[in-house]
């Protein structure tokens, strides 16, 4: 207690808070009956103040008028403002109920307090000429309301939505609305799910190819169920016929009997075992005696380059007949019955009569095979799908957007002439090309194309020297031949029906003399059907297509009598030089087929993935093209949406099996989103693509660009080009072949290689004199003519300018020849 006093004394509350008012005095005998009840109704006040009254001026006024008086009065004021609230809640209510008052919307910008309010009411009050504005406006909203389009009122009110997207929102709203309908009309539709979808097209892929396989089973099972007749079992061999004969032939290694004895002897047991055969014309008439051999069917591929005369004697045997061939490509090909008028030196014509493709298409009902996908990017196809097949392929897109590695690739050869039938420029420079696509790209297969035999034999010399002088090329081209695809070097004539990854394409024709004029002389491609060896030459790559060219298409003259093959062979020039050609466009400009696709694609657009729509050039277009952000060069996928192209397909193979198995083979990834699960449930169809397309994305780096074959090749092309510039300033002028000679062994060789002995320089006396002697103009001529122990002298470093030795010997027996 006498601790607690100390504590009160010390703390002196009485003097700081009460003023000395309270008068407590602690102690024995002392009354504070008085001072304790002024303390307790102090302190019930203050309690009630700070827990009852919130307007911070009516607390001020009662702290600083603590008297009867002023509490009378605040008594007072308060029953006035109770009779007023009172009145205003009334007169509130009568307002809200004739008005319809929605108070939450009144105050949503204003607030509640009276300081907004009061502004607010005066301006109604102001423009009371608008209230049937207003009212008519509740009406409709009330309309809208009813028929479940409050939301979209909610969001225009609120200004989340501009006035100016009202229309759209409305159509969006009734759309939705409406697909709500339809799915409770139609529960199929709403039971429908793409994933179950899915899982009957797998089922129907597998079983469809197990089908195709049972087909299979089904055919040999039935030719095991064949009859094959036993035959004559006599003693002598030449009694022996059908199984009997062919079992001894079979058991014999040497001394068989000629395959037309034997197909006449057991025909019928031949057809019995191996009802199929295939044969070409030639044959069927060398090993088939008529009436001895008949067939139920009869096939013809190739049937473009089959005389009607040569298809006649396989038709006769067959009681059906089914003809397949492509009436733009090469019609037959005769070496000997027709010169073609355009180019007197060219041994090979055309013939100009029909073929057995010719004579059955009025006669039978016939069926085009549209899709074309041996082409592994469109731009392969485009120009003769243009140009030849009135745009009325279908065409399968490339995944690759733009890549090196697909396509056209165009190199012109600027000193490449064509002199003799030959363009020995290209040919060299074909041949470099070879061994860098082998160094680089073994992988790939290729074959090269010439216009002419002449030039085919110049490039595959060409390769061979190369290879002679390269031991390691050589093992290359050792290991490709190998392959089931190898190297090739064909000519126009015979190169229809193969195929290779890559095809490099001499063109052959070009001026006389460097940058000269170029004569319009094409050889068969002069002809009436000479633009369908283009049209064969045009489609026989899979990846990708290398033209070598010493022309270009400005140096071909083309007038309304040109032939149509000189007209598709500038346009080709045309379109390799720049990539365009009318209805080529890989992004075709084609708009989205459905507001769906627009949805999806915005989507995406908002994950960080650039679209394009409808990619393809003609017949078939992906939905949704996905840009690689790493690699805008390539598509990372494609999305199907089930719109147009889905169901215009016209059978379930097609649509669910063929079509993407064709763009899987591609390269494409295509994944599918349906239109009711995108309705139901957009995020949930969007994120799993949206996971695949982060991990397929190539990451944005920058790195040094890996050197395209492209640029291998024109980095070849300028080595040449410099290698013959410099060979022409002693190649050319008045002197003789021996002072051109000299010369460039003394400002060239001899400059270069300073220090080499002089019994072992390429252009020593004795060298010099064989060489003004055979004047070889190759490699291969230099082997075979010079003798061997001049040649063996010669030092290495100094035969590398053997070929330059002979583009000065060529270039003077030019001179001389004119």
């Amino acid at each position: 207690l006498r601790q607690r006093i100390e504590d009160w004394k010390k703390a002196d509350i009485d003097t700081k808070i009460f003023q000395g008012k309270l008068g407590l005095k602690p102690g024995v005998g002392i009354d504070n009956t008085a001072g304790l009840s002024v303390l307790r109704n102090t302190l019930e006040v203050a309690g009630y103040i700070s827990g009852h009254i919130y307007n911070e001026n009516l607390v001020n006024y009662i702290y600083q008028h603590l008297d009867q008086s002023s509490f009378s009065s605040l008594k007072e004021y308060a029953e006035k403002l109770r009779k007023s609230i009172t009145s205003q809640q009334e007169a509130y209510k009568d307002f809200s109920e004739s008005v319809l008052l929605d108070y939450p919307a009144w105050t949503m910008y204003s607030g509640e307090g009276l300081d907004e309010l009061i502004p607010r009411n005066q301006l109604a009050l102001e423009h009371g000429e608008t209230l049937q504005n207003w009212l008519d406006y509740l009406r409709i909203r009330q309309q809208i309301e009813k028929i479940g389009l409050g939301k979209l009122a909610n969001t225009v009110e609120s200004n989340d939505l501009h006035i100016a997207q009202v229309e759209e929102g409305y159509q969006a709203g009734i759309y939705d609305v409406l697909a709500r309908e339809i799915l409770r009309e139609e529960p199929e539709i709403g039971r429908f799910s793409g994933h179950s979808q899915e899982a009957l097209q797998d089922k129907f892929k597998e079983y469809d190819n197990k089908l195709k396989w049972l087909q299979c089973q089904h055919v040999a099972w039935k030719i095991d169920k064949n009859n094959i007749p036993s035959g004559n079992t006599g003693a002598r061999a030449s009694d022996l016929t059908e199984l009997a004969l062919l079992e001894r032939e079979c058991s014999k290694k040497t001394r068989h009997i000629p395959i037309r004895q034997l197909l006449k002897r057991a025909g019928n047991a031949l057809v019995a075992i191996k009802p199929c055969f295939m044969m070409g014309p030639m044959s069927v008439a060398q090993y088939l005696s008529p009436g001895e051999i008949n067939f139920d069917l009869v096939v013809m591929d190739e049937a473009s380059q089959i005389k009607p005369q040569d298809a006649l004697g396989a038709v006769a045997r067959g009681a059906q007949l089914v003809v397949v061939g492509d009436p733009k490509q090469l019609p037959p090909t005769s070496f000997f019955d027709r010169i073609v008028d355009d180019d007197e030196e060219d041994p090979t014509g055309l013939e100009e009569s029909e073929s057995i493709l010719d004579a059955t298409r009025p006669m039978f009902p016939a069926r085009r095979l549209r899709w074309h996908y041996r082409s592994q990017h469109e731009s392969l196809i485009a120009f003769s799908n243009h140009s030849f097949y009135d745009s009325d392929l279908v065409l399968f897109p490339s995944p690759y957007k733009e890549s090196d590695n697909y396509g056209i690739q165009y190199s012109r050869v600027p000193r490449g002439c064509f002199v003799n039938r030959r363009n020995m420029e290209e040919a060299k420079i074909i041949s470099e090309a070879v061994r860098e696509h082998y160094k680089h790209r073994p992988e790939e297969t290729l074959g090269i194309v010439a216009m002419n035999a002449e030039q085919r034999q110049q490039i595959e010399r060409a390769i061979e020297t190369l290879a002679k002088d390269d031991p390691v090329f050589q093992e290359w081209l050792e290991k490709d031949a190998t392959r089931r695809e190898s190297l090739f070097v064909k000519n126009l004539e015979n190169v229809q029906g193969d195929e290779r990854d890559v095809i490099f394409i001499s063109m052959t024709y070009g001026p006389q003399e460097p940058r000269g004029k170029v004569l319009q002389r094409f050889g068969p491609i002069n002809a009436d059907v000479g633009w369908r060896r283009l049209n064969v030459l045009f489609t026989r790559s899979k990846m990708r297509m290398h033209i070598f060219s010493s022309m270009g298409s400005d140096d071909i003259v083309t007038s309304a009598t040109s032939k149509r093959g000189v007209q598709a062979l500038r346009d080709f020039l045309s379109f390799c030089e720049t990539g365009i050609l009318h209805k080529t466009e890989r992004e075709t400009g084609r708009g989205p087929d459905s507001d769906f696709e627009i949805a999806v694609m915005n989507a995406l657009r908002d994950e960080g993935f650039e679209c394009i729509p409808q990619v393809g050039v003609a017949g078939f277009f992906i939905d949704v093209g996905v840009i690689d952000p790493g690699n805008p060069g390539r598509y990372l996928m494609g999305i199907e949406c089930d719109g147009a192209t889905y169901h215009s397909a016209k059978s379930a193979r097609d649509r669910d099996r063929l079509r993407q198995t064709i763009l899987e083979r591609l390269g494409w990834n295509i994944r599918r989103i349906w239109s009711t699960d995108w309705f139901k449930n957009p995020h949930g169809e969007l994120n799993p693509i949206v996971r695949e397309l982060n991990k397929l994305k190539s990451p944005v780096v920058i790195e040094p660009e890996i050197e395209s074959e492209n640029d291998e090749i024109e980095q070849i092309i300028e080595e040449v080009d410099a290698e013959e510039a410099q060979a022409d300033l002693f190649a050319f002028g008045e002197s003789s072949l021996r002072d051109k000679l000299l010369q460039f062994d003394q400002e060239v060789i001899r400059k270069d290689l300073p220090d080499t002995p002089e019994d072992k320089r390429l252009l020593r006396p004795a060298m010099l004199e064989a060489l003004l002697e055979y004047t070889p103009t190759s490699k291969v001529e230099f082997l075979e003519m010079m003798p061997s122990y001049i040649r063996q002298a010669t030092d290495p470093l100094e035969g590398k300018y053997l070929e330059k030795v002979f583009d000065i010997i060529n270039a003077s027996l030019d001179e001389i020849q004119a």
